[in-house]
């Protein structure tokens, strides 16, 4: 099956959803407020942002899988559509813990689900989703750990 490039506003989205993570941050780093968040700990929030793009991550496993179903065998549909579930499983499950712990557990997955990906999706998709992926996955992941550490 023939493969074609990401277009361009896929690499527009997927950048332009650091800007949650950058601000979320700064505000931490600098203990300012955002606005029309004032009532929530930036961290809760900057939690939550993150359990939501793991989702996302899982969901790419859904879709591939569903996608290109007849050229898998029955292991690997398996294993795609299982793992399209743990991502936000675990993140949800981090939301239960204190800020700053749950921003390195998903600091963590986000690692998780890159290494998942580069053994189980990244040679059924095309290669600059990979190569984005591991752009946003060194970024969110730094600044999520540099938002543990000023939670804590």
């Amino acid at each position: 099956m023939k493969r074609r490039s990401l277009p361009k506003i896929m690499w527009w989205l997927g950048y332009g959803g650091l800007i949650p993570f950058f601000g979320m941050t700064f505000a931490l780093l600098t203990d300012a407020s955002i606005p029309f968040l004032e009532t929530f700990h930036t961290g809760l929030v900057l939690a939550v942002y993150t359990a939501i793009v793991l989702t996302f991550i899982g969901a790419m496993h859904w879709w591939v899988s569903l996608d290109i179903q007849a050229a898998l065998n029955g292991t690997d549909f398996s294993k795609l559509l299982a793992l399209s579930l743990v991502p936000s499983m675990v993140a949800w499950f981090s939301l239960l813990l204190p800020f700053n712990i749950a921003l390195f557990v998903l600091g963590v997955l986000i690692i998780v689900a890159y290494v998942a990906d580069s053994v189980l999706l990244f040679d059924k998709i095309d290669a600059g989703y990979a190569k984005m992926r591991l752009h946003l996955s060194v970024i969110v992941t730094l600044l999520l750990f540099a938002a543990g550490v000023v939670t804590s």
